[in-house]
């Protein structure tokens, strides 16, 4: 990999630059800057796979730490609330004394032994929401805020429902806080509709698709002359179309690009050949395996089915190729879309919602 680490094409990793996410971080930070219980301190990421959703938690992160927030990112699953606990008392540790005495009272008597550490009866008898309540005090007498970060998030999860409900109620107390959630589309719609997850609806949500082939160009650009790299207009045109205004196929392909040429000052046409094959081939392993994994046959057959046309496909088209019933497809096809793997493209259309997935099942990758 190359030492200065201009690109990062490794999923949970923090690139270097986050391109083309300007407004999205704007948003952000407007909430922060906010009140408590600011409509903009809940945000929902909805994106497929490789749109670069934990990059943005993790900037989110970054920002907030720079304008007074502790944040805690955990991943979505049996020890969520766990991690977020623990993430909070591990961040938040250096602004709060270790000392066993807090505004004249004992540290003890309000839930704490040393610092951001809960007392033995409070860590096996307090609750979640009581927890997380008693560090938002402790850090909003150093005020500081707390930030949660949530990524992967699924349906029909008691976790996630927990966390809501804490959340909703230490807004409703002023508490200063904030959440940012990151998941699939279908995954976050169906958390949505939870009666007991509806006050989310009214976050803010960011939908990220593709980044703009210009922001993508202007980040090529300027980091090959940071670099004393040069490459002809044509090349770079090339190199930029291939990313699709993929995050994930960005940073591959300007990984690449580096690497193949390595310490000549000139990336050359073939080194950008070499680079977006290499980078097709590895969305196999990094996008497509993971991605294909868990479906079954039924589900593969109605992705190669898709896979005769160009870009868009009718379901009508698929039903009469796999020869099955409209009701069976369109049981497929809601699979699919939960899974990430395909997304709607107009009435009765659907297309691949993972780049040079159409080549891969065509066996032209």
């Amino acid at each position: 990999m190359p030492e200065d680490r201009s690109f990062v094409p490794a999923f949970g990793n923090k690139p270097r630059r986050l391109v083309g996410r300007d407004e999205e971080i704007a948003g952000f930070l407007r909430g922060l800057a906010g009140p408590p219980g600011h409509r903009d301190r809940a945000t929902l990421c909805l994106g497929q796979r490789g749109m670069g959703k934990t990059a943005l938690l993790l900037k989110f992160a970054e920002l907030a730490e720079s304008h007074g927030f502790v944040a805690a990112k955990a991943t979505a699953g049996v020890d969520l609330l766990v991690q977020l606990i623990e993430g909070i008392q591990a961040a938040g540790s250096k602004y709060v004394p270790s000392n066993r005495r807090f505004t004249g009272v004992s540290v003890g008597a309000l839930g704490f032994s040393v610092g951001l550490s809960f007392t033995d009866d409070t860590e096996r008898k307090a609750s979640f929401r009581a927890k997380l309540s008693l560090l938002c005090q402790a850090l909003e007498n150093h005020e500081k805020g707390v930030l949660l970060l949530v990524d992967e998030v699924t349906a029909d999860d008691e976790q996630i429902r927990q966390l809501a409900t804490a959340y909703q109620e230490l807004v409703g107390e002023g508490r200063n806080i904030a959440i940012a959630m990151a998941g699939l589309p279908a995954a976050v719609s169906s958390v949505l509709n939870d009666k007991v997850l509806t006050f989310l609806n009214r976050a803010r949500k960011i939908q990220l698709g593709p980044l703009p082939l210009a922001d993508v160009t202007v980040d090529y650009f300027n980091t090959f002359k940071e670099l004393g790299k040069s490459i002809s207009v044509d090349d770079l045109g090339r190199a930029v179309a291939a990313t699709m205004g993929y995050p994930y196929l960005l940073q591959l392909i300007g990984y690449y690009l580096l690497e193949f040429t390595g310490a000549d000052s000139e990336i050359s046409s073939a080194t950008v050949d070499l680079a977006i094959n290499t980078s097709r081939t590895a969305m196999v392993d990094g996008i497509f395996t993971p991605s294909l994994s868990p479906l079954s046959k039924r589900d593969r057959e109605f992705l190669e089915a898709m896979s005769l046309d160009d870009e868009t496909s009718d379901i009508a088209d698929i039903t009469q190729r796999l020869g099955v019933t409209a009701a069976s497809a369109q049981q497929t096809r809601r699979r699919l879309i939960a899974s990430g793997v395909i997304i709607p493209s107009g009435t009765g259309q659907l297309q691949y919602a993972l780049p040079y997935l159409g080549p891969f099942f065509r066996g032209t990758l």
